[in-house]
């Protein structure tokens, strides 16, 4: 697969942003549809706004998008199956919370403790959507192409009551998603509650849910602030995230000139997501503190680090309890392999 990330340098950059109309010739006038489970106010989602405005301008206008929000076209549990039957143009789909149709890509975009920094996620994860041959024919089994990727920095706790050390998690609600968020949580007795990211802040303040996981960034536009006064700086690690998905079919026809286009786009919102990280976590931080929000030391983090030396091996074990073996080593050795190349 040609990759779409992490662009090839300089050179790629001043060739994206030069004569846009250049490659814009014979392509018809067009409005592609753009379904998605989250917000705009999301910082990924951001970079997917600035991608569609570089596929506009580099288009001389011809292609447009229509993005429809938080489940405004299809629901959260239909996006899947809806950009799989082509539905859309482009569908923000979260391979994670479809464990079965996405068991080997759900490792990169679920898997606690194991990255540091959203930037090595995503790389490890465009690595294997164009090298592991597992994540290939799972990508062709769904129909679908990724066309942008994302991250989100490390996951936290958002609570109703101070969370300081490990003995603190004993018994606490925690918002969870997919497989292994939940793998943690019940390893630190503390009880997971998978439910939509929409639902974080009704089951806060109603008191069905006692903690919310999430990066800072994500609790901010969640306005999990006005029902969570006490946000630990615990660190889950990062994960490369939801992705946004074309139908393979759709993709493949589509001329020369606009699929250069989106790489180009590509390029650019993924080096401005990159480079926000920090900021929006910084920003987070200072605004939840505006709003009457304490943040919480975690005692704790090293014996919390401690008890889960190596996720990948318990991940592949678990998949080949599952019998995909074969495919788990393979995955898993690539990301070892991504994983020590990003760091360098």
């Amino acid at each position: 697969m040609k990759s779409r990330m992490f662009a090839k340098g300089l050179s790629a950059l001043v060739l994206a942003a030069a004569a846009p109309l250049a490659f814009a010739q014979d392509i018809p006038s067009q409005t592609w549809r753009w379904a998605h489970f989250a917000p705009p106010a999301w910082g990924s989602a951001q970079a997917e706004l600035l991608y569609a405005k570089e596929i506009e301008e580099k288009s001389g206008g011809k292609i447009k998008f229509q993005f429809f929000w938080s489940g405004s076209l299809f629901s959260f549990g239909e996006l899947f199956g809806a950009a799989k039957k082509n539905a859309v143009n482009i569908a923000s789909i979260v391979p994670t919370y479809h464990p079965s149709d996405w068991p080997m890509i759900g490792l990169s975009n679920s898997l606690p403790m194991v990255w540091d920094d959203a930037p090595t996620a995503m790389k490890v994860q465009e690595y294997l959507f164009k090298n592991n041959d597992a994540v290939k024919r799972e990508l062709k089994k769904n129909e679908l192409t990724p066309i942008l990727l994302h991250g989100l920095p490390p996951y936290r706790l958002q609570c109703t009551t101070p969370i300081r050390t490990l003995a603190d998690l004993k018994g606490k609600r925690i918002r969870t998603f997919g497989d292994w968020p939940p793998y943690i949580m019940e390893k630190l007795g503390a009880v997971p509650v998978n439910i939509p990211l929409g639902q974080i802040y009704e089951g806060l303040q109603k008191g069905t849910l006692d903690c919310g996981y999430n990066p800072i960034e994500n609790a901010g536009f969640l306005k999990l602030s006005e029902v969570a006064k006490f946000w630990s700086d615990i660190d889950f690690g990062a994960i490369a995230a939801y992705s946004s998905f074309m139908n393979t079919s759709r993709y493949e026809k589509l001329p020369q000139n606009v699929k250069k286009i989106m790489d180009d786009a590509a390029i650019v919102a993924t080096k401005f997501e990159i480079n926000n990280f920090d900021k929006l976590e910084q920003q987070g931080i200072e605004a939840a503190k505006k709003a009457g929000v304490t943040i919480v030391k975690f005692e704790d983090q090293a014996k919390l680090k401690a008890m889960f030396p190596d996720m990948l091996q318990v991940w592949e074990e678990a998949m080949c309890k599952k019998g995909m073996c074969d495919d788990a080593k393979s995955v898993v050795a690539d990301v070892r392999k991504a994983t020590a190349a990003a760091k360098k």
